[in-house]
């Protein structure tokens, strides 16, 4: 848990000053045009480091997704002619990254049927020049969808594809990307069993052990659906956990580190129930009762985390909607140990109308977290943008590159460790495609710093096993930080006394532990396939020869007697 108490008196000026935070814009096109918006993405489409802005629009009868590029000086372009704003169909979710690695955001688009008739969704293949190209043969399926995501689920550094479906056939969908272009469907995997409604998906390392497992919420009174990553394409269905047990009509989630102890905490967002706030602690999950978050009963679809005052802990946005009368969305200021106070007075909290989902970026790169709103109230209202006018805190953005991972470094967990208020704290940040219900924060991860004057450590753990650490980054800046260019840190995947160094590895590997007589040391490919399997030396230290293997990504497996005892992952090249 965070170390650090915030006075009375500091959390009594924050609330109070917080009215003060956020200005509401008003941009051409942006905020002045009518629509019945689903999704809110702050994604940069021409990798130009400015986030641009993307909405979906879900009107029953059909209507244009829209696009606005960042001009770098405060405002922004309408994109008029392009596949990506072409297509008049009933859209919800969206998720943007960089599918075949060529250093460009990809997107993909899924829609809710219409007519009583299931729809196609949309892949749109980035060209590179801020435009983009629909491709008709990715995910062709019929459906009636609600979110999707991009993810590498099987550890081949390709991302693939998630989607939630919510009527007809509701079984959701899995498509594994073949590094060509192509994407094939499984449905062989338990990850696509449930024939429930779903809503909203999730990917997250819940438990610590250097994978991205899945999380599902679902509405009709159905409890949400929770999936450990066991190694490549093997998914283990989780049902004793609190955060699986709820008959509710869940709409949403967010996971974030919001008590800053090293694990991710989780916030459902419901319909016509109460929100629920679980705190993590080694992978048990607590539900805060007591919390602000679970006092009010609204109709909440999306939700956001973000530090909102760049104080060092993440403040939270509540997006609400769909009700006989106008909503104002719900915020809630983190005292830093993941205690939550509702703010009433920020012009943010009193927007009117019905928000559906909304988005974290630094449009202005001032290091301050703007926020986008989706917006549909009776299927036609303008769109929102705030801009974030805080001052006097500190802070640092991080932009992920892959390189043996994934390009968008979809799945990279980042920690950041500096003193504020005295006290030493380590922040944590996940990469992730899609945020929330239907949307996407910035792929920059951002922390607020508080009146930190250095950075003591940042650690940044990529999909592909490799843990690094980067050193020389001063506050107040904006980093591109690239896979292999940091200083090999110890992985945090393993839990037990033993060690296999060095990785990355080119020839040889050492295991170094106290073993007995029957401990085995297991390689294993991509796809999960056994490839070899060695004797680990009593009391003594294990040379493995791997000279022979081709570079990529291997997992490992350390048992003693059959019992696996340790497993992680090792990167050839």
């Amino acid at each position: 848990m965070k170390t650090f108490i915030l006075s009375v008196i500091t959390l009594f000026l924050l609330s109070h000053s917080y009215a003060q935070s956020f200005e509401k814009m008003n941009f051409p096109d942006i905020t002045t045009t009518l629509s019945s918006s689903r999704s809110a993405n702050f994604i940069d489409v021409n990798g130009d480091g400015w986030d641009d802005i993307f909405f979906t629009n879900g009107l029953s009868t059909g209507e244009k997704n829209m696009l606005y590029l960042n001009n770098g000086n405060g405002s922004f372009i309408t994109v008029t002619d392009d596949d990506i704003v072409e297509h008049s169909i009933r859209a919800v979710g969206a998720s943007f990254a960089d599918v075949d690695n060529d250093n460009d955001l990809d997107g993909f688009v899924v829609t809710w049927g219409s007519g009583g008739q299931p729809k196609r969704n949309y892949f749109y293949r980035n060209n590179g020049n801020s435009t983009f190209t629909f491709d008709p043969n990715v995910a062709p399926n019929l459906t009636y969808s609600e979110t999707a995501t991009l993810i590498d689920v099987n550890n081949d550094q390709l991302l693939d594809l998630y989607i939630t479906n919510s009527a007809q056939s509701l079984r959701n969908l899995y498509f594994e990307n073949q590094g060509d272009g192509s994407f094939i469907q499984r449905t062989d995997l338990i990850i696509t069993n449930e024939n429930i409604p779903s809503r909203s998906v999730d990917w997250v390392d819940y438990d610590n052990d250097g994978d991205s497992d899945l999380f599902v919420t679902n509405e009709g009174n159905n409890k949400n659906t929770l999936y450990r990553n066991d190694g490549p394409n093997n998914f283990t269905q989780i049902t004793d956990l609190a955060i699986v047990q709820d008959l509710k009509n869940s709409m949403g989630s967010s996971w974030a580190d919001v008590d800053n102890d090293g694990d991710f905490d989780l916030l459902v967002t419901n319909y016509e129930h109460s929100n629920q706030l679980f705190i993590n602690e080694n992978g048990i999950f607590t539900e805060d009762l007591d919390s602000e978050i679970s006092a009010e009963i609204t109709n909440s679809f999306g939700s956001t985390f973000g530090d909102f005052d760049n104080d060092g802990d993440l403040d939270l946005f509540i997006a609400n909607s769909y009700s006989d009368t106008h909503f104002t969305n719900s915020i809630f200021i983190n005292d830093g140990n993941g205690n939550f106070t509702k703010n009433t007075s920020s012009i943010l909290a009193n927007h009117e109308g019905w928000t559906y989902s909304a988005a974290f970026g630094d449009y202005n790169n001032d290091g301050w977290l703007d926020v986008i709103l989706a917006n549909n109230e009776n299927e036609s209202q303008e769109n929102a943008v705030f801009k974030n006018t805080g001052t006097g805190n500190n802070w640092i953005k991080i932009k992920c590159i892959g390189t043996n991972s994934n390009k968008s470094a979809i799945g990279t967990i980042v920690k950041i460790t500096a003193v504020i208020n005295g006290n030493s704290v380590t922040q944590m940040r996940k990469v992730e495609a899609s945020s929330g219900y239907a949307s996407q924060n910035s792929l920059t991860t951002h922390f607020g710093l508080g009146n930190a004057a250095e950075i003591q450590e940042i650690q940044i753990k990529w999909p592909s096993g490799l843990v690094e650490n980067f050193s020389g980054l001063d506050i107040n800046n904006i980093y591109n930080l690239t896979e292999g260019n940091g200083t090999m840190a110890l992985s945090e995947i393993n839990k037990s006394e033993f060690k296999v160094y060095p990785n990355p590895s080119k020839d040889t590997l050492f295991i170094d532990g106290k073993f007995d007589s029957n401990s085995k040391f297991e390689l294993i490919n991509s796809e999960g396939k056994q490839i070899q399997i060695f004797d680990l030396e009593l009391n003594n230290k294990t040379k493995i020869n791997i000279s022979n293997l081709s570079n990529g990504i291997y997992f490992y497996k350390i048992s003693e007697d059959g019992k696996v005892i340790d497993s992680g992952k090792i990167i050839k090249n």
